[in-house]
């Protein structure tokens, strides 16, 4: 718990720090401002904490696939969609001892680039998550809704090397039917191109 605590506090300083860096480092790289998506793959690991929930929850992974369309310049919009899976302290129910869900998360993007010659874009967005539970341990818990929300946001950055694009991402996100709070870190590899 403490660990992603001070990831994301990590991340938050490194992103205020660019902010207040001198003028000319604003100078964004070619194409910046020209419309790029990029599709790409990747897992994320998380954690759920708060509450009866994240107490009785343990780490889980998710597998994902997501979509970025940067309207030329700072502005965004994002879409995931992924599959995750978490082991629990609790045996609910007979032969299992995790809970799994799918997900689709759809957020505003804005992008920061302070540097001219390296593609390193960070960007900040804030979240809204639509969680439908699979299969279920804590069903006592959480009752027999198998469809819940979160909210939230991420900090993360964006490497590109020619059309690879390189993301790496922390968020945190509170779902508001189980009173608890999923702090995640996330690593994906997909395809980038100006459109």
């Amino acid at each position: 718990m403490h660990n992603m605590i001070r990831i994301c506090a990590c991340a938050a300083v490194l992103l205020l720090a660019l902010v207040i860096l001198p003028e000319d480092s604003y100078a964004e790289p070619l194409g910046f401002k020209r419309p790029r998506s990029t599709f790409s793959l990747g897992f994320d690991v998380f954690d759920a904490m708060l509450g009866e929930f994240g107490k009785a929850s343990d780490v889980g992974m998710s597998v994902f696939a997501d979509a970025t369309i940067q309207f030329g310049g700072y502005f965004g919009v994002h879409v995931r969609f992924g599959s995750a899976r978490a082991f629990t302290d609790k045996d609910f129910l007979p032969f299992d001892n995790g809970y799994q869900f799918i997900y689709m998360t759809a957020a505003p993007r804005f992008f920061f680039s302070p540097f001219r010659k390296l593609t390193l874009y960070f960007f900040a967005q804030p979240e809204i998550s639509l969680q439908a539970l699979v299969s279920n341990t804590l069903v006592k818990i959480t009752g027999n809704d198998s469809i819940t929300g979160a909210v939230g946001g991420s900090l993360g950055l964006q490497f590109l090397l020619g059309i690879i694009s390189v993301t790496a991402q922390v968020s945190c996100q509170y779902n508001w039917d189980f009173q608890s709070l999923f702090l995640g870190g996330s690593l994906s590899i997909g395809l980038s191109n100006t459109i």
